[in-house]
């Protein structure tokens, strides 16, 4: 099984100076890893058509490379389990006052509430998001979710999300359920719609964390 993490919004709290009302983290599983090709071919096959030349981030795609993407999943066997953080509501002061923390928050919680649907999973996570994620290495983050659900993880890689499609996957997903949740004149549920069935339970979830 292969589990690739990524996440939108930010973990401050300063929503007068910019800071996001969500944080969105969610994770792209494959239980069967031989779907992951052919996916990443789909992926790059929309790329080519598009001349989209750099890296897929949600929020620095244009609105019809954003539906090719979107459109490109249909067919492909992966579940989606995400969490989403209404930053507004946490009345914890040690997570509202540290940022990194939020974000290791919200990843443990993600993984080690899995119901049992995420076991003995290679988890793949930019390698920029190290210090976000509050991770202090590879070996220590995996022993800290083991700790808590034994078998969750058999292997934590930090991988280069410029090279890695999968990485910018995890990234779309995210960035799509953050304009669905969002509460503003920017909230669209188009993108969320096109991979909403791979969110039900018990393989994926939607998790509104409050």
């Amino acid at each position: 099984m292969h589990v690739y993490l990524d996440d939108s919004g930010d973990a401050g709290m300063k929503f007068d100076s910019g800071s996001s009302r969500f944080l969105i983290m969610s994770a792209c599983v494959f239980k069967d890893v031989d779907a992951i090709r052919p996916l990443a071919d789909s992926i790059n096959a929309c790329r080519q058509e598009h001349r989209h030349n750099r890296e897929f981030k949600y929020s620095k795609t244009k609105e019809r490379i954003a539906d090719s993407f979107f459109e490109s999943l249909q067919g492909h066997p992966f579940s989606v389990r995400a969490i989403c953080i209404d930053k507004a509501k946490i009345y914890s002061k040690s997570l509202s006052e540290a940022p990194n923390g939020l974000k290791n928050y919200a990843v443990m919680q993600l993984l080690t509430h899995s119901f049992g649907e995420v076991r003995d999973a290679k988890l793949f996570v930019d390698g920029q998001d190290l210090r976000a994620f509050g991770m202090t290495g590879q070996d220590y983050f995996m022993k800290s979710v083991n700790s808590r659900v034994p078998g969750t993880l058999s292997q934590v890689q930090f991988a280069d999300s410029v090279q890695n499609v999968m990485i910018q996957l995890a990234d779309m997903v995210a960035g799509a359920i953050h304009r669905y949740v969002r509460l503003d004149e920017k909230q669209n549920s188009r993108h969320f719609m096109t991979f909403k069935s791979r969110t039900w339970q018990p393989r994926g979830t939607l998790w509104m964390f409050k």
